[in-house]
């Protein structure tokens, strides 16, 4: 099952939003890190801490400088997101 997830961020002192998109490593690091069955059914009964931390693992990937998980959360001022689960 594949999920098309959109996660849109703004941390204090960002001018503009920040998009990002789990791929499919993302996902599976989510597991790892909140000890998940799943990442997709995690989803479907959605937790802000882990959207969140979704985009804040997708802003590491792409090489992005990002503070420390605390902190991000922290200053996280502005979060959206969309998912897309038809096939």
């Amino acid at each position: 099952m594949a999920l098309d997830l959109t996660i849109t961020t703004r941390l204090e002192g960002e001018d503009e939003p920040v998009v990002s998109t789990p791929t499919m490593g993302t996902l599976l690091r989510l597991e790892r890190e909140f000890k998940l069955d799943s990442a997709i059914q995690a989803l479907t009964n959605t937790k802000l801490e882990h959207v969140a931390w979704l985009a804040w693992d997708c802003r590491r990937a792409a090489g992005l400088t990002v503070p420390t998980w605390p902190k991000f959360r922290d200053s996280l001022v502005d979060m959206d997101f969309e998912a897309d689960d038809t096939p």
